[in-house]
């Protein structure tokens, strides 16, 4: 799970849904928002709604998956040479995504990532 200082507040999420840019994959959507109107380190935010999980167990589970994809994406940063920009992002969850295993979801991410220039 991601420590809750890597985590979009309220306040953040709504600026992030307002003027965020949207990118796809066939698991996720993710609404970015990039530093120079965020400024600081990347946040993230990991929404299931009651569209593709209809139960809150469900919901809950597959938010702990995206945040635990997340930070293990930011482990393997750590390791190599590429680096995370820094901007909010929001993560939400298609229907697929809670049928995939899990290291599907995180290449999946990883994959998103790089192609909203979030990983470089």
């Amino acid at each position: 799970m991601l420590p809750k200082k890597e985590r979009l507040t309220t306040e953040e999420f709504t600026v992030v849904m307002e003027k965020g840019r949207v990118t796809h994959s066939p698991l996720f959507l993710i609404r970015l928002l990039k530093s120079p109107e965020t400024g600081g380190p990347a946040k993230f935010a990991a929404i299931a709604s009651k569209k593709i999980a209809k139960t809150a167990v469900s919901r809950n589970k597959m938010r702990r998956r995206i945040y635990e994809a997340i930070s293990e994406t930011m482990k393997k940063l750590g390791e190599s040479k590429k680096k995370l920009e820094s901007g909010h992002v929001a993560v939400f969850a298609k229907e697929t995504a809670t049928k995939a295993d899990y290291q599907v979801i995180v290449t999946d991410l990883e994959q998103l990532f790089v192609k909203a220039g979030i990983i470089k």
